[in-house]
């Protein structure tokens, strides 16, 4: 897939179809921490590769969102990008729309990271849900670019659980295109904690079955 090709297909997954939860901002004075670990494989030498993820974000005003996405595996951090995230239109629409600016490193190479996310509630019956979508482009300053869009359905089963249901597809700047579904459940062990549980199945392209744990915080 060309880059001109994957960046249509970026851009028309983000403006015609839902988007992340991304699209809402943080509360003012508010925080979210999310930690995670997965593990991918086995490779053809039967090796299980291990990356953990770490997000944060801090609601700054009530329009402005701080935010950090880092990640890496044992050896080395591949990716630590500082960004903010500011909601575009008006606060009481139904379709949500807001665009985010990141700046910082992937794969040992300072990059900057804009993207674009909607979002939309829903609700089947007595229960709550959203639809998301959400698109970036990491831009290196070798002159490189990747790709990545999440299409994303969530939905509240009770007060304390709710399943998520992802689609993952990128064009990297080195390799191939890939497509994975990632669905998960999420469980609050107590007030504004929350235990998440997932797994990844390659759809297209690169990829192995994968298997994730996450702790998320509310503060």
């Amino acid at each position: 897939m060309s880059r001109c090709l994957a960046l249509a297909v970026l851009l028309s997954l983000c403006l015609s179809g839902p988007a992340l939860p991304g699209a809402w901002p943080r509360e003012k004075g508010t925080a979210f921490l999310s930690l995670s670990r997965q593990a991918e494989g086995p490779d053809d030498h039967g090796i299980y590769r291990q990356n953990f993820t770490l997000y944060a974000e801090y609601g700054l005003t009530e329009r402005l969102t701080l935010g950090v996405d880092a990640g890496g595996d044992a050896l080395r951090m591949t990716k630590a990008i500082g960004f903010l995230r500011w909601p575009l239109g008006r606060a009481d629409r139904g379709v949500k729309l807001a665009f985010e600016l990141g700046a910082g490193q992937v794969d040992g190479e300072n990059a900057l990271r804009p993207g674009l996310s909607l979002g939309r509630g829903v609700e089947f019956g007595k229960l709550q849900g959203w639809l998301a979508a959400d698109g970036r482009a990491i831009l290196f300053t070798g002159g490189g670019m990747t790709l990545e869009t999440d299409l994303t359905f969530g939905l509240s089963l009770t007060k304390r659980s709710k399943v998520i249901l992802q689609i993952q597809a990128g064009q990297p700047d080195l390799g191939g295109a890939y497509t994975r579904f990632a669905p998960s459940f999420v469980f609050e062990t107590k007030p504004g904690a929350h235990i998440e549980f997932g797994l990844t199945e390659p759809l297209l392209g690169d990829g192995d079955r994968g298997i994730k744990m996450g702790l998320w915080r509310k503060f």
